[in-house]
């Protein structure tokens, strides 16, 4: 009887521990659990653009191209105008050759209706609005056509010619409106002579280095020093000496030669 009491006993206790120890023993041999899923990442809201941001982006595309076009356009006119500018020149020099030969050859009549035409022209621009301006370039002007009368009474009809086309062009300088620039205004080109100028200091002068009263002098000139003037700028005379010296000088201090 005690060993069945005893028996009885030992699997009332024994029993639960060990079906206990059973399953704490298969709960270490269950896998972990998995770890939870990543939270999901919201795509960004994209707000709408406004209609105006819209058709501003649109209009600045269109101006660009635009400029771009404008910009081949310009550097086309360009090329063209460079073109141009080459052509007139040469055409401008063999125009000034064929003139020189013809000069050569002047006869009497042609070098006496050649003379008759620039006195002419120096008249009309006499008489033309602001002259007093350029009086001093007007009276250069009849200064060389009046000293063709010596090579037309000895004959030489050709010096005679090349002293009237000088003074043909100053006289279509100063009917151009050639003078001093307006102060303000925008300085005008300098214009290159088609026939060259051989002028005569008539008084001691300075040759500067610009076309101003107050520029830099280059070197004091005597009177009586020959110059051949090259070109005009804005009421001056770009001249060079015999030495090869280059400067300006207004037509005030020169006579013909």
């Amino acid at each position: 009887m005690a060993a069945a009491r005893a028996a009885a006993c030992w699997h009332r206790v024994a029993l639960p521990t060990i079906a206990a120890l059973g399953m704490a023993l298969g709960g270490c041999a269950t896998a972990p659990p998995a770890p939870p899923p990543p939270a999901a990442v919201e795509a960004p809201v994209v707000a709408p653009a406004c209609p105006r941001c819209v058709d501003a982006s649109a209009e600045i595309a269109a101006l660009r191209q635009e400029l771009a076009g404008r910009d081949g356009e310009l550097r086309e006119l360009r090329t063209q105008q460079r073109d141009q500018a080459r052509v007139l020149q040469e055409t401008t020099r063999q125009a000034t050759r064929a003139k020189v030969k013809l000069r050569r050859l002047a006869t009497q009549a042609d070098a006496a209706s050649y003379v008759a035409e620039v006195e002419v022209a120096l008249d009309a621009a006499r008489s033309a609005p602001g002259a007093g301006s350029r009086a001093a370039l007007l009276a250069l002007a009849q200064e060389i056509l009046d000293a063709s009368a010596a090579p037309f009474a000895h004959g030489d009809y050709g010096a005679a010619m090349e002293l009237a086309a000088q003074a043909e062009q100053l006289a279509a300088i100063a009917a151009g409106g050639a003078g001093r620039t307006a102060p303000g205004a925008r300085a005008a080109a300098t214009t290159p002579f088609d026939v060259t100028v051989r002028l005569r200091v008539k008084r001691d002068s300075h040759l500067r280095r610009q076309p101003r009263t107050r520029a830099p002098s280059i070197r004091l000139l005597a009177a009586g020093t020959r110059v051949v003037a090259h070109a005009w700028h804005n009421g001056w005379f770009k001249v060079e000496t015999g030495d090869g010296r280059s400067g300006w000088m207004h037509p005030s201090g020169v006579g013909a030669p």
